[in-house]
């Protein structure tokens, strides 16, 4: 009988965590400890934002993980040592025959810094009260959402909060009064999907009146005036901020002996195996490169490899045929009119990634709502 940790329950780690219970034999042990107790697909967000669907609705409890089998633990981690495979929680210490690693990303705590009144973090779902406070009370003025560096979360999600946003500002009556401004610190709005996908965002942004500042790096926010102070000089004044803070490696994975210097887990890019014997690490809390950047931290891409490292993991407890990742991944890129693009390819492809957008459509926003369902019954229903 073998015992295997997965830590965390995002896309990562219960892809991982059903992929394995179904490759393991019946009396192997799988368990998932997470800090947060609920999953969630990130873009329901946008969704609460823009009136689509209260965040709720999208919402499940990890703890319907026992009736697939699978152990959960709801407790913090504290303590990852990776070459004992074996965790320190608030619930105490776990030790196992393998792990995957898959805890997800924080914030830069510079880039959180520069939040505060009237400047919320867009990515955060306790925000979302405030923002709705600040939303229902913008009647004329600037709403900024401003990209406050790099590599962040879901790279196309703060473009789709501008263009859903737009969306509900006219509905409501009040786009006419009312300037939105997306802020970006790169060159393109999506660097990593290539120039092609990012002068048609760029495109469909300038179509619904939405100024798009490229190489515009936040260096301070005043509150007090509502204004955003960006590089050479420049400033924006706002009245409602919606600010993306870089991603960072969380405390307990930096402090990892499987860590690299950055903080981020650098596991091989087909197997994800750490440096540890049977210890992988997926999704965002990795550092994976490609030809021109690193893959996305987003959740099509964390599934993925939570379930290549699943299949590796029952290969090494088991044996059997190992799995490998080829870099094909895709991320949906929401317009408004209920209309979804996808940006879809290779991202491993050599001299720079192979990737193509989709042109949007009504079918592919109801293809995108599916996609959503599924994962929610499979791994908690």
């Amino acid at each position: 009988m073998a015992d295997v940790l997965v830590l965390g329950g995002g896309f990562g780690g219960l892809a991982a965590a059903h992929e394995l219970r179904r490759r393991l034999p019946s009396d192997d042990t799988v368990t998932v400890i997470a800090a947060r107790d609920t999953f969630f697909v990130g873009f329901a967000k946008l969704w609460e934002l823009s009136g689509l669907r209260p965040l709720a609705d999208g919402t499940r409890s990890l703890s319907a993980l026992d009736q697939h089998g699978i152990r959960f633990v709801h407790a913090d981690i504290t303590a990852i040592d990776a070459g004992a495979r074996s965790v320190g929680t608030s619930a105490g210490a776990f030790t196992a025959d393998a792990m995957v690693i898959a805890l997800g990303a924080g914030y830069q705590q510079k880039h959180t810094a520069l939040l505060g009144e009237h400047a919320h973090n867009l990515y955060d779902a306790t925000a979302l009260p405030g923002i709705r406070a600040d939303l229902d009370a913008l009647t004329s003025g600037t709403l900024l959402v401003s990209i406050l560096g790099a590599p962040y979360l879901c790279p196309p999600a703060p473009f789709e909060a501008a263009l859903l946003l737009d969306e509900w500002l006219r509905a409501n009556g009040r786009r006419d009064q009312v300037d939105v401004v997306v802020s970006t610190p790169q060159p393109l709005t999506l660097p990593v999907a290539g120039p092609d996908a990012s002068h048609f965002l760029a495109e469909r942004l300038t179509e619904r009146g939405v100024t798009v500042l490229t190489e515009h790096p936040v260096e301070s926010v005043d509150h007090a005036a509502g204004l955003a102070r960006f590089s050479d000089d420049r400033s924006r004044e706002f009245q409602l901020m919606l600010g993306v803070p870089a991603a960072a490696p969380l405390p307990v994975v930096a402090a990892s002996d499987v860590a690299s210097e950055s903080g981020w887990i650098k596991p091989d890019r087909s197997m994800f195996a750490t440096s540890a014997d049977r210890v992988y690490a997926v999704g965002d809390c990795t550092m994976v490169p490609t030809a021109t950047a690193q893959l996305p931290k987003a959740g099509v891409f964390a599934e993925a490899e939570g379930l290549v490292a699943a299949a590796n993991v029952a290969a090494d407890l088991h044996g059997g045929e190992r799995e490998s990742f080829d870099g094909y991944g895709y991320c949906f890129l929401e317009l408004p009119g209920q209309r979804v693009a996808k940006v879809e390819g290779d991202f491993y492809a050599e001299p720079k990634p192979d990737v193509a957008l989709t042109p949007p459509d009504e079918a592919a926003f109801t293809a995108k709502q599916q996609w959503e369902r599924e994962r929610l019954a499979a791994w908690l229903g």
